[in-house]
């Protein structure tokens, strides 16, 4: 009855009186073409000897897994683990013919014929250890695969957050631009809701600008903004914000303290610009600032706290410029 079969089916493993046991063992199964003779996810309880036609197991999604054709056998997992749930589905490509065991022909041949369930359970303790190689092996490549992702995640991040950051930096002084001063500002007045601590905004312009500009030319004004970037830096904590709004327009975010303080540290900025050497001082031009003070008040919009900041330092150039006004 082997001899019926292909040289590397499985069913050479037995001997001729042992595959006579299992067909006698089993009951005779037909299946049409396009037919499942396995559901991947039911309860497995027979195995199957494939006698005619062909099969293929295919996984949920429809992917082809594995063929076979006359002589192989599949199933086998089910007597070492009765009800264990299907792994896969398997479907008749053809008219088949099949042989099916159940845990009754199983127990059958036990009694009579040992050695073809310990051939059986070889078999499918190899399956099992093939399986798990197989599974250790995509697990790997997965993971490969992830950590790959993940790199470039990582990297595609940092390069949108340089590229986030160099948009909201001025290039010329260094410090934020009107896009980061408008996308932090937000932060900064709901910390100062939250802990009910101060909150000071300085609106600054740079006085005589235009006539260093227009005299020592646009070197020397950008010679000043690039000064001016730098002292504003040094001035302030790493818990303040200095930006560059526009031109010779600056805005300072003074977090966490009290408007007592928060006029000592605009005095002192307007001082260190006041004393900055720069190539206008050649032509008898100073640079000095004048600068807006105001303190957030509980429950204004950002809105409001601006307009009032720009009161404040329009107030401070009718009254002369070179000085710092408070609304």
């Amino acid at each position: 009855m082997r001899s019926d079969f292909p040289t590397d089916s499985p069913l050479h493993a037995f001997t001729e009186d042992e595959t006579e046991a299992i067909f006698a063992a089993g009951k005779e199964r037909t299946c049409g073409a396009g037919e499942a003779i396995i559901i991947e996810g039911e309860p497995g309880d027979s195995m199957y000897f494939l006698l005619e036609g062909s099969a293929e197991a295919r996984f949920d999604g429809g992917a082809k897994v594995r063929t076979y054709g006359p002589g192989s056998y599949f199933g086998e997992l089910s007597f070492i683990n009765p009800g264990q749930r299907r792994s896969t589905t398997i479907v008749a490509t053809s008219a088949a013919r099949l042989q099916v065991l159940d845990q009754g022909s199983v127990r059958s041949l036990l009694a009579s014929h040992p050695h073809v369930i310990f051939t059986l359970l070889q078999r499918a303790c190899a399956f099992l250890v093939d399986n798990e190689r197989a599974l250790i092996a995509d697990l790997r490549r997965r993971n490969t695969e992830l950590q790959q992702t993940i790199k470039k995640l990582e990297f595609t991040r940092h390069r949108l957050s340089q590229e986030e950051e160099t948009a909201r930096t001025d290039a010329l002084s260094g410090l934020y631009n009107r896009r980061g001063f408008d996308a932090e500002l937000p932060s900064f007045i709901e910390r100062a809701r939250a802990l009910g601590s101060g909150l000071v905004v300085l609106a600054l312009d740079l006085d005589h600008f235009k006539p260093l500009n227009d005299t020592a030319g646009h070197a020397a004004g950008d010679f000043v903004l690039r000064a001016v970037g730098k002292l504003l830096r040094e001035k302030v904590r790493k818990s303040d914000l200095p930006c560059r709004i526009g031109g010779d327009e600056f805005v300072v975010l003074l977090a966490d303290v009290t408007e007592t303080v928060a006029s000592m540290r605009a005095e002192s900025i307007r001082v260190a610009i006041g004393e900055l050497a720069h190539p206008g001082n050649e032509q008898g031009i100073r640079i000095t600032s004048t600068v807006g003070a105001t303190l957030y008040r509980a429950g204004e919009t950002k809105e409001e706290l601006m307009h009032r900041a720009d009161e404040a330092l329009y107030a401070a150039k009718r009254a002369g410029r070179n000085r710092v006004a408070w609304k």
